[in-house]
């Protein structure tokens, strides 16, 4: 079936943190503003904070958390990694940063992150007090100077204590707009370089231009702000 969504395929990883109970809400826009199929692969985990069976009502197929346990998916490290065009892990303990940090593969998501044959999209969902500290920031400058790319998180409510503190995780609005200049850069040569170089704001794209209703102008890309220049 035809869509005018920008990107065909895009796979989310869901990691344990309580930021997850948010999940099907960014799945919905999504859907509805981004992708044209979605694919879920999730810790076991963040089981504990979601149903699967609810997130597969936003799903093009069966919700992935184990390697071996699927009988229709053999492989789905390196099955699902290759149909994505885009991998976002949403939202991103500070456990699977670290993993991926230091090369670490022991679960379905591990794996697929070090499998993919792109470079992925992080959005963090932690407790300040947890982003804050000096391993998960160096385990983020890792994943940037690998190639990744990195949401940094904006001012939420934590779920966990209750307060009004940064680094707990992006908002839909965000994680959207950032989606689409990666996805920008990998369909349109020389896409980056114009849109860290844009002053005041990223280049002339709206909603009515791409079919994608966020604002997408609104988001100002510097080598720093977002992440680091992506490879490949």
């Amino acid at each position: 079936m035809y869509s005018s969504l920008p990107c065909k395929r895009l796979l989310v990883g869901i990691a344990g943190s309580i930021h997850a109970v948010h999940v099907p809400e960014y799945l919905l826009r999504f859907k509805r503003e981004f992708a044209t199929e979605i694919q879920v692969i999730m810790t076991r985990s963040a089981g504990n904070m979601v149903n699967p069976q609810v997130l597969e009502v936003y799903t093009d197929g069966d919700v992935v958390d184990d390697m071996w346990g699927n009988a229709t998916l053999k492989a789905p490290h390196i099955r699902l990694t290759r149909w994505a065009e885009l991998f976002l892990v949403l939202p991103a303990t500070a456990n699977i940063i670290g993993k991926t940090a230091n090369g670490i593969a022991d679960d379905l998501l591990s794996t697929a992150i070090l499998a993919s044959p792109h470079p992925v999209v992080f959005a963090p969902g932690m407790n300040p007090a947890m982003y804050d500290t000096p391993a998960v920031k160096r385990n983020l400058a890792t994943l940037e100077a690998d190639g990744h790319y990195v949401i940094h998180p904006e001012e939420l409510t934590s779920v966990t204590s209750g307060e009004y503190d940064t680094g707990y995780g992006p908002t839909t609005d965000l994680v959207l707009k950032h989606l689409w200049h990666v996805h920008m850069r990998r369909v349109k040569e020389g896409y980056w370089d114009e849109a860290t170089a844009a002053e005041p704001e990223s280049p002339s794209i709206t909603g009515a231009d791409t079919g994608v209703g966020t604002n997408l102008k609104s988001l100002p890309l510097t080598p720093v702000n977002g992440a680091a220049k992506p490879a490949g």
